[in-house]
């Protein structure tokens, strides 16, 4: 009997003396699950804003399409704006990798068709993101306070092209940059736009081609003419005018 208490004492005591493993509250993964746990929250709310808008992109909804908790979305982030600001730093990278792309080449026209195929193959790779740039410029319309890195960043590069074409003697010297500009923000916004209401049944590197031969044979053919000489094909394809043979 002593020595079966002596053992019950042996083993409290050596129990009570190591030190007992912190539990991790609710909702607060660590490490790498941290990580993984945010990421999967941002993809659910770009899913959420791309199908519903920033308005009716509550905290429940994104909670629900993510399969968290309410309160879970809360230690990550403190609120729908600030949720919304990573988001929108995200597609700022993803654009700013689509014109640090087309940066690498020279020339106007080739530049312009690096950030088109750039932003194409943003598309194949992760629609919601370019889902989200779409819908960021409607949500700048609906909610002026909201803020829009992206699309100040898409049009200072398209505003750069433009002037380096005038420059070159590609575009006329007379050229008004500003409605030009304009044209080609909502070209290629048109682009995306088109392929977020088609979905996956878009073809969207066929109707990209089709833009690269309205750049090649309708915008860029001014003064500087030589951009695509008639009779020279410059990108593998057989000219047979916009929308015609491929």
């Amino acid at each position: 009997m002593t020595l079966i208490w002596q053992c019950h004492m042996v083993c409290s005591m050596t129990s009570d003396s190591l030190p007992r493993a912190r539990r991790r509250g609710p909702g607060r993964p660590a490490g790498s699950d941290a990580a993984r746990t945010r990421e999967h929250i941002m993809r659910a709310a770009f899913e959420v804003i791309n199908d519903y808008g920033y308005a009716a992109a509550t905290f429940q909804e994104i909670a629900k399409r993510a399969g968290l908790s309410r309160p879970t979305l809360n230690y990550y982030f403190a609120g729908r704006s600030e949720l919304y600001a990573t988001l929108l730093e995200r597609a700022h990278e993803v654009v700013s990798a689509c014109i640090g792309t087309a940066k690498q080449h020279e020339g106007t026209r080739v530049r312009l068709h690096a950030y088109i195929d750039a932003m194409v193959d943003t598309w194949q790779r992760d629609s919601a993101v370019v889902g989200f740039l779409v819908n960021v410029r409607l949500e700048e319309q609906r909610h002026p306070d909201l803020p829009a890195g992206t699309v100040a960043a898409t049009r200072e590069f398209l505003g750069d092209v433009v002037t380096e074409a005038i420059r070159r003697g590609e575009l006329a010297a007379d050229t008004d940059s500003a409605v030009l500009v304009d044209l080609l923000y909502s070209m290629v916004w048109g682009l995306g736009s088109h392929a977020v209401r088609q979905g996956c049944e878009v073809d969207l590197s066929a109707i990209a081609k089709q833009l690269h031969m309205v750049i090649d044979y309708g915008l860029l053919d001014g003064p500087g003419a030589g951009l695509c000489p008639a009779g020279k094909d410059t990108r593998g394809d057989t000219r047979g005018g916009v929308g015609g043979a491929q």
